[in-house]
């Protein structure tokens, strides 16, 4: 039984005549049959802004505009997907979202717990950037990134990102079968993006990283053929898959670190704070120059050395008390502020080689 993250795109789901109702239709008996099969299924779905588009007949790309046909096209959307599962007699839920519900470490666990509660109910997670309220501060930029942050999130066995290729295709053509990240030294052909997507096949090789570093098995597949799902599930690959290389995969805190948290502040620290964090040792108040901005205890902060960032970690301390406390030795802070011996863990802390 494995968790299943399906992200599929605009141009699988949307033509010229607006939403592909057949598409969604079929996509949805194959999703049944992994259901039926026991694993779970979540859906990152785009195309809430090309269905509005259609139903609106007007092309504009501008923000306000933008908004007013997602408002108007997920409504088309979701309307779709509850039918298409009705006849399976499967329930279906909305969540829409934007990068601050996984950056903020309080609403990422109601998030998680909120997948919790709909599986305990069976109810099939379709998911959609909020496009309605985001503005470019918390925007994921396209619904491939969103399904890494997702899948990192729920915890998810799988992440097939579904397109309208075979995979990746190398600069002379061939489909690479395996993309290791880490590596990353693959040359790869440049695609234009869809008229109706807002990605391309650089963001999915971003989501791939994000995802295959965080021990979910990523491919790229062609989502055209439905079949690709269910070949994957059964050990083929019959797109890109991505393999990690050994020693890189992180976990799920570290992922989240990595991955999804936004940074309150800023430490600056001196050279030996630099050296000892370098060996993966925690950072001492004695090793902090200077401190930026506003953050509290659980916070994640960026570190800086020579004004270069080199490091994430989440802050044992408030802002205002390593204010307080840099560049004393442990023994020197004052008792009404000591808790901890280290302003930042080693086991909270991701180098800047590894953003």
């Amino acid at each position: 039984m494995a968790k299943v993250v399906l992200k599929v795109g605009s141009n699988l789901l949307v033509g010229q005549g607006g939403i592909k109702k057949e598409y969604i239709i079929e996509m949805v008996a194959t999703v049944n049959k992994l259901l039926n099969n026991k694993h779970r299924v979540a859906i990152v779905t785009s195309g809430a802004a090309a269905s509005g588009r259609k139903v609106l007949k007007i092309d504009t790309h501008d923000m306000v505009s933008k908004q007013a046909l997602c408002a108007v096209g997920q409504v088309q959307l979701m309307n779709i997907y509850e039918n298409a599962f009705s006849f399976y007699n499967r329930k279906v839920a909305q969540i829409l979202l934007t990068r601050d519900d996984f950056s903020d470490r309080t609403r990422f666990l109601n998030l998680r717990n909120t997948l919790i509660g709909l599986e305990n109910f069976k109810v099939i997670p379709i998911i959609n950037e909020n496009d309605t309220v985001a503005v470019e501060e918390i925007k994921l930029g396209d619904n491939d990134i969103l399904s890494a942050m997702f899948s990192i999130c729920w915890g998810a066995d799988y992440l097939l990102l579904l397109t309208s290729v075979d995979g990746v295709i190398g600069e002379n053509g061939e489909i690479v079968k395996e993309y290791v990240v880490g590596f990353d030294q693959v040359k790869i052909a440049k695609l234009e993006k869809t008229s109706f997507g807002s990605g391309g096949i650089d963001s999915k090789i971003i989501a791939g990283r994000m995802a295959a570093e965080s021990g979910i098995k990523t491919y790229i597949i062609n989502g055209n053929e439905l079949g690709n799902i269910l070949r994957v599930l059964n050990g083929e690959n019959p797109g890109t898959r991505f393999v990690v290389q050994s020693g890189r995969r992180l976990s799920k805190r570290l992922s989240w670190l990595k991955y999804i948290s936004k940074p309150k502040g800023r430490i600056y620290v001196n050279d030996g704070a630099f050296e000892a964090m370098s060996k993966r040792k925690s950072l001492l108040p004695v090793g902090i120059l200077k401190v930026e901005g506003k953050f509290d205890k659980g916070d994640v902060v960026s570190i800086y050395f020579n004004d270069k960032l080199f490091a994430k970690g989440i802050v044992n301390y408030s802002s205002d008390e390593v204010e307080v406390i840099k560049g004393m030795k442990t023994n020197e802070i004052p008792e009404d502020i000591f808790t901890y011996e280290e302003v930042i863990h080693a086991d909270n802390t991701i180098l800047e080689g590894k953003l």
